[in-house]
């Protein structure tokens, strides 16, 4: 009898199927790169984009500014619209006062 707290890892071959329809490790690591790319380029241009269009919701790729709008789903549309890959995009909110977290 199985335990309610067992699971069942995934074999081998679920991880190279799972590889396949995303178009192998080279695509995995192409996507990664390009996602660290938008994440960069939005902290390098944050401060701009805050004065430039405070309390709005923007899309960032590797390329720039993808979409500025009043709320994530208007952001997420035009990416969705123009077809970019939601994991080629960094959205955020472009808070002049961002609170302080401390850890």
């Amino acid at each position: 009898m199985t335990k309610p707290h067992d699971t069942q890892v995934p074999g081998e071959h679920f991880f190279a199927d799972l590889l396949d329809q995303i178009g192998g490790v080279e695509a995995l690591r192409e996507g990664a790169d390009e996602f660290h790319q938008a994440v960069t380029r939005m902290w390098t241009e944050r401060d701009s984009l805050v004065e430039r269009h405070p309390k709005k919701w923007v899309a960032m790729s590797k390329d720039g500014v993808v979409s500025v709008g009043d709320s994530i789903e208007e952001v997420l549309f035009v990416v969705e619209d123009r077809n970019i890959s939601s994991s080629e995009v960094v959205v955020e909110y472009l808070d002049p006062n961002p609170s302080t977290l401390i850890l």
